[in-house]
């Protein structure tokens, strides 16, 4: 089976971006369908795959968080390629056991190693140790993959939207690499103007820190990307899930994805035209 063939199982290339302007003021972007089961619903992928495929190592790590998709991503991408995935993942005191998605990663081939939970990047610390001391000459995903790959291959992606002249697009976010991707590929779209976009974080953290992730990673010129961005701060913690509200009828990350979608229906009046919801999964 060809690499191209592989990539063709694990991702979709072009998913819908459907008119939900009657109901919401919006489009969607449904890039919770990059890719399709067993895979995770979550647009990362697109980057993971295209990732470890360059990489020449046969065995893959990866830290999995609270409520991450990242193991369940690796999983699916070294099922494909043939590799070997080592998923650690956070032991909590209260709640002990596997979640969900280290669930997923088990089934499709991952070993799963606990590790003592606390901040992200005191366990991503230890992963790497216990990755170099059981599995010599392994490579450990970096931590919240943050892949350039997952930048460049998500602006591809903007080459499938609709011949529509948004005026705003709507980016939850996390580490904000995918919401990078999007910028990145809007700049590229030379025949059309580019939009105002809002990046909603789908926990506090420092807005700046943020931005010129953003910019570094986008390539974007740094006075461009600041006359185009906004930042939106709900006050979210990072395990919250979305404060009650409507619930849309495609699936929205209840971390991410719905935060802003409820944030877009308390503030719609305040942004005129076309509205695009990139639905990251």
């Amino acid at each position: 089976m060809t690499t191209t063939s592989k990539k063709s199982q694990m991702l979709q290339t072009g998913t819908p971006t459907d008119d939900h302007t009657a109901a919401y003021g919006l489009w969607v972007k449904r890039e919770d369908m990059a890719c399709p089961p067993p895979g995770p619903p979550f647009s990362k992928t697109r980057g993971v795959f295209a990732h470890i495929e360059g990489r020449p190592e046969s065995v893959i790590g990866v830290l999995d968080t609270f409520h991450s998709q990242a193991g369940h991503a690796v999983a699916r991408a070294c099922q494909l390629l043939g590799k070997r995935c080592i998923n650690f993942y956070p032991e909590y005191k209260h709640t002990p056991g596997f979640r969900a998605p280290q669930e997923r990663a088990r089934e499709l081939g991952a070993e799963l190693v606990g590790l003592q939970a606390g901040r992200s990047a005191v366990i991503y610390h230890t992963a790497r140790r216990v990755l170099r001391e059981s599995a010599p000459g392994a490579y450990l995903m970096p931590n919240a993959l943050k892949l350039a790959e997952s930048v460049s291959e998500t602006a591809k992606e903007v080459r499938h939207l609709p011949s529509v002249e948004f005026n705003t697009v709507i980016l939850p976010s996390s580490s904000a690499t995918i919401a990078a991707g999007v910028i990145q590929g809007f700049a590229s779209r030379l025949h059309q103007a580019n939009p105002s976009f809002i990046i909603h974080m789908g926990y506090s953290r420092s807005a700046e820190a943020v931005f010129d992730y953003v910019q570094q990673m986008s390539g974007v010129d740094r006075e461009t990307l600041r006359s185009k961005v906004t930042i939106v701060d709900e006050g979210y913690e990072y395990k919250d899930q979305s404060r009650p509200g409507e619930t849309p009828s495609w699936p929205c990350n209840p971390y991410y994805d719905l935060k802003a979608f409820r944030w877009w229906l308390l503030n719609r009046a305040a942004y005129p035209g076309q509205t695009l919801l990139w639905n990251v999964g």
